[in-house]
């Protein structure tokens, strides 16, 4: 007859679980506590394919991740502009269209905690580059998208709170970084698949209203399909037609 076990191993093993559950937040591909802007996921996923890609932003409509480090979660989220709304008919012609953007979450505080018990974080400089490759995985043509700027200078916000020293204020609810309408402009009719690589400079503070504050970097990678075919990308069209 099996014995039940003690009550301090039944505790044990739930502060494991807890702890992987933790552990998992900090993945780039985990799943945010609180959602950013709105993104068109339904639409996206009405032209699916009949196959999972294993790219998010494919299959999806968006990418997003979520980067825990010291308590502070630093949402990226990245999906595509309504010019080109269907992730599944982005093909190698035409413009395609996304927005980037950036959110910084205290979670050792409350949602409605008042601001000045929260943790400032600063968006000091966001780079992006890219590869365009083929179905082999070989590089095709010239890098199709680069950025490399002071986030303070590129958010959707002529005027953003920011420190001259810094950066932005990217800390929830009173800061968030938006880059919008983001052009991949034509491809090689071979390419397949564009990546992006994001990295993003932030500063946090030690505590709220501390003056030392700790450098981190953010980053991710974003894999997105490119499609074969011979028309646009720009060219919406009805979800359930065939590609």
């Amino acid at each position: 007859m099996s014995r039940r076990p003690r009550p301090e191993r039944l505790i044990a093993r739930t502060a494991l679980v807890v702890a992987l559950a933790v552990t998992a937040t900090a993945c780039s591909n985990g799943s945010p506590s609180a959602e950013p802007s709105p993104v068109p996921t339904e639409a996206a996923s009405a032209t699916g394919a009949d196959e999972p890609t294993g790219s998010m932003f494919t299959d999806n409509g968006t990418f997003t991740s979520s980067t825990v480090i010291d308590g502070i979660d630093y949402v990226l989220t990245i999906y595509p502009t309504a010019a080109t709304p269907f992730t599944h008919q982005w093909y190698p012609g035409g413009d395609k269209l996304f927005t980037i953007s950036m959110t910084a979450y205290d979670t050792d505080r409350g949602e409605r905690d008042p601001f000045s018990t929260k943790r400032v974080v600063f968006l000091d400089r966001v780079s992006v580059t890219s590869v365009a490759t083929d179905e082999n995985g070989d590089t095709v043509g010239t890098e199709p998208y680069r950025l490399d700027e002071q986030a303070s200078r590129v958010t959707l916000d002529p005027e953003p709170l920011a420190d001259p020293l810094y950066g932005m204020v990217i800390t929830s609810p009173k800061g968030a970084f938006e880059l919008r309408d983001q052009v991949i402009g034509d491809l090689g009719a071979q390419v397949r698949e564009v990546t992006l690589s994001f990295r993003a400079t932030v500063w946090a503070q030690n505590a709220a209203g501390s003056a030392q504050v700790n450098r981190q970097e953010i980053t991710a990678e974003i894999p997105i399909v490119i499609y074969a075919s011979d028309k646009d990308t720009t060219t919406v069209e009805d979800p359930t037609t065939d590609r």
